[in-house]
């Protein structure tokens, strides 16, 4: 039976070769789409499963103290995981991992080279940590590795990277920051790599008990470098548990506070909630919501829904192409159904034999997807910048086992109403040449189509926008110059001597404009801290804070509005300020408006918990983004490099604006920043060169964004493929149904231009129909997204004129062949019969 069910298949397939194609390849297209999704889905779905007891371990998330209190943050201070283990029994384990920022990691063998680098993934961790995470050992012991004071525990790749072949247990490695003697580490393990699905992304740990000055400020609550996880014991009610924690801010938190601003922890609140968050382990990296993660990457579950319903939606659309396409064939198969109803074949037999050619064209179509899929996704991997297999998942008996399902619940869900409208004929009927209206009254066929170009003007409506928004924010104007900058980090392991030896040097090449030293640069100045104006009883307000030398505000080219640039020969300008526009008025100082009446120049602001240090404001500057336009330009303070009062970042870059007219092409570039590396290597070649081009880092911001359209515009086109391939079927079937109308059109004097618009015309309108329809769907979704960005493009009616253009251009297309080849057909072949 089966043999010949395959044998009628075969034969209608290689009988109407055009339907064949055209289906299978809308189904290899939509398979192949929802392939290259779904592994996406999945491995971003996949974070942090690789823990033993990931069931068990929460992360603790708080407010975001330092910004917008209702977010969630993921970093905490020290004193929570305190006063986690006192006062909650319900957690087995509790630990911490901080991040201290970067270091130089040197390592010399006896009679061997030194080798120094610089590393970011050093992170600092309590001796449970092993306890709760399963990163498996290599060597040594990891329950012990981390207990005793000057241990690190490197990955399998730290570790051949210093000590190649060689057995690190034991070995010493020395370790410096910022402004600090270089410290020894011995080796006391090893751990494979942490796995790509993993969010903590460390290179070495070192352990806690290593830094004294942690265990002294155990009591903060503002020092939100730590991540704190905790694993709950086995049947803990955790809705309970989360209760329970709401107790430890008040507790804990107040002497905090009160230590540090002189005030209640009411008051310091000022009607907010100081909540503690559960987060399982697993949800770490892909919900969005808790910024703050310093450990490793952050996912995005709004990705991931987005693709998820772009795959569903482009199988959606494939399935509808071959449910359209069979049933319109129907009318060159009423005869063979009038046939074998008559010779006795019943009606579950017929169903049984459309049903068995739907699940056989699933499943070419599903290995013709498969071989697609392995060969897209290197492409498909550097788009999206993920290390997807499909490989792996094959050798998986699960995954075949849902593939199998896969394609037997395709193959009957798309074949389903063409097997039962099919095997519905009734036999005297379709011998007689007549057919029931079903999808000859074209209803239902029409509804499809327009569903179909409305999910795909759709895609291609906002595949536009999110482009749109990446060219605006690309090329919108920042309020400084940030062309042409380099900036060279890690210049915090260089004395105060070397730094003036090093900018000395490099300013005495003629390439650079400037050179100037800061402790951050844009887009990434988030240091910050609480301020008010002296003599006001106003609020204290959160200050974000740069720290520099007065040539740097000329390399930004910043524009003063008021008052003047720090200058070295003034001695007492190290404890002045200048502000930005946004802090002048959150101060409650005005606007530009009002300075030439009441001038913030000359005014003071102090800190919060003492009115003794003033801070003289002597300039106000333009608002710039000094993060990315996808903020609002908060407020800053700039205070100079000389500043000996407040906190230091433990960081400092050194930048310089590259001279154009000098600097042409690329391979004088790479020249210029050779020079740089030599120059810092006379100063201390014992540091590391990194460098970064100012304009990439604010591209950097809008990665995610990149890839996101990128991607999108990937599954715009193919969605836009299937939709065109089903149009193009359904109007050679058109073409071959109305042969005979417009043969008898053409005898009464019709051109062939006017048979062309009455064949397209009815395709016009299904399209436009879509297009209405469409138009509401993406302008919602694009007012979503868009209300991500402070700046963003306007949502105009061109890009929506643009995609009904296109749209209808692209569907002219698709039928032109046909129109024409059905309009210049000769009316006596076609009505020779009649």
């Amino acid at each position: 039976m089966l043999a010949n069910m395959f044998i009628v298949a075969w034969r209608n397939a290689i009988r109407h070769k055009q339907f064949t194609v055209l289906n299978i390849l809308g189904l290899s297209i939509g398979i192949t789409a929802c392939f290259l999704i779904g592994l996406y889905v999945l491995n971003e779905s996949s974070y942090d499963n690789f823990h033993e007891k990931g069931d068990r371990v929460y992360r603790i998330n708080q407010p975001e103290i330092w910004g917008e209190w209702e977010n969630q943050f993921a970093s905490t201070g020290p004193n929570i995981a305190v006063a986690l283990r006192s006062d909650i029994p319900e957690f087995e384990e509790v630990t911490r991992i901080h991040s201290p920022g970067q270091y130089v990691i040197t390592y010399e063998p006896d009679g061997g080279n030194i080798k120094s680098f610089g590393e970011g993934k050093v992170f600092i961790a309590e001796d449970n940590f092993f306890k709760i995470f399963s990163f498996p050992a290599i060597k040594g012991n990891l329950d012990q590795a981390l207990v005793t004071p000057q241990s690190i525990v490197l990955t399998e790749r730290m570790a051949t990277k210093y000590f190649g072949t060689e057995d690190p247990i034991g070995k010493t490695l020395e370790i410096k920051r910022s402004g600090a003697a270089p410290r020894p580490f011995v080796v006391t393990a090893v751990t494979e790599d942490p796995p790509a699905n993993s969010h903590i992304n460390f290179d070495m740990l070192v352990s806690m008990s290593s830094y004294p000055h942690i265990k002294r400020r155990e009591h903060q609550w503002i020092w939100t470098t730590f991540g704190t996880y905790g694993l709950v014991r086995p049947g803990t009610d955790i809705e309970a548990l989360e209760a329970k924690l709401q107790e430890i801010p008040s507790k804990w938190a107040a002497p905090a506070i009160k230590r540090v601003f002189e005030k209640s922890l009411e008051d310091y609140l000022e009607g907010r909630k100081w909540t503690l968050y559960m987060q399982p382990v697993r949800e770490a990296y892909i919900y969005s919501p808790p910024t703050g993660n310093r450990f490793g990457p952050a996912g995005n579950i709004v990705y991931v829904q987005v693709f998820g319903a772009v795959g569903l939606l482009i199988l959606l659309l494939s399935s509808i192409n071959f449910m359209n396409l069979s049933t319109a064939r129907s009318a060159n198969r009423a005869k063979e159904v009038g046939i074998r109803k008559t010779l006795g074949s019943p009606k579950n037999a017929l169903i049984q034999q459309f049903i068995f050619e739907s699940v056989l064209f699933v499943f070419v179509s599903t290995v013709i997807a498969t071989v697609a899929t392995e060969f897209s996704l290197n492409a498909f991997n550097k788009l999206s910048e993920t290390q997807l297999s499909l490989y792996d998942k094959l050798a998986d008996p699960i995954f075949l086992t849902i593939l199998i399902g896969f394609i037997l619940t395709l193959g009957i869900a798309a074949g389903s109403y063409p097997a039962f409208y099919l095997s519905s004929f009734n036999p005297i009927e379709v011998l007689k040449g007549k057919l029931s209206s079903g999808f000859k009254g074209k209803f239902i066929r029409n509804g499809l189509v327009v569903f179909q170009f409305t999910i795909t003007i759709a895609l291609i409506i906002s595949a536009m926008f999110v482009q749109k928004q990446l060219n605006f924010a690309a090329s919108a104007n920042l309020g400084f110059d940030n062309d042409n900058v380099i900036q060279m980090h890690g210049m915090e392991w260089l004395n105060e001597s070397n730094k003036e030896t090093f900018q000395t040097l490099l300013k005495s090449n003629p390439a650079f404009e400037k050179v100037a030293l800061s402790d951050y640069v844009p887009p990434n100045i988030w240091a910050e801290d609480k301020y008010k104006a002296y003599g006001a009883d106003m609020k204290p307000i959160t200050l974000n804070r740069l720290r520099s030398e007065e040539d740097y505000l000329e390399l930004l080219n910043l524009e003063f509005i008021a008052g003047r640039n720090f200058d070295k020969t003034r001695g007492n300008d190290k404890s002045k300020i200048i502000l930005n526009e946004t802090a002048v008025q959150d101060m409650g100082w005005g606007t530009a408006d009002n300075y030439s009446e009441d001038s913030p120049i000359g005014k003071f602001i102090t800190l919060p918990s003492s009115e003794e240090a003033l801070f003289e404001v002597i300039g106000v500057v333009k608002d710039f983004n000094f993060n990315s336009v996808r903020f609002e330009i908060g407020p800053l303070m700039i205070i100079n490099e000389k500043n000996d009062f407040l906190w230091e970042s433990g960081t400092d870059f050194i930048s310089v604006r590259l001279n154009s007219s000098l600097v042409q092409n690329s391979g004088e570039l790479g020249e210029l920043i050779d020079d740089i590396e030599e120059k810092l290597a006379q100063v201390n070649p014992g540091i590391p060169f990194e460098y970064s081009f100012m304009d990439q880092d604010f591209e950097s911001f809008f990665r995610k964004e990149q890839q996101m359209g990128e991607v999108l515009n990937v599954f715009t086109i193919m969605a836009l493929s299937i939709a065109c391939l089903g149009l193009f079927g359904l109007a050679a079937f058109s073409a071959e149904q109305r042969k005979k109308e417009l043969g008898v059109r053409k005898v009464l004097g019709a051109s062939v231009y006017r048979l062309v618009y009455v064949f397209t015309a009815e395709f016009t309108v299904l399209i436009v129909i879509a297009l209405l329809i469409a138009s509401p769907l993406a302008y919602l979704f694009v007012k979503n997204w868009l209300a991500n960005f402070a700046f963003k493009t306007p949502i105009s009616i061109v890009v929506f004129l643009l995609a009904a253009l296109g749209s209808l251009v692209v569907a002219w297309l698709t039928i032109g062949f046909q129109s024409l080849r059905a309009a210049s057909r000769n009316p006596v072949e076609v009505l020779r019969d009649e």
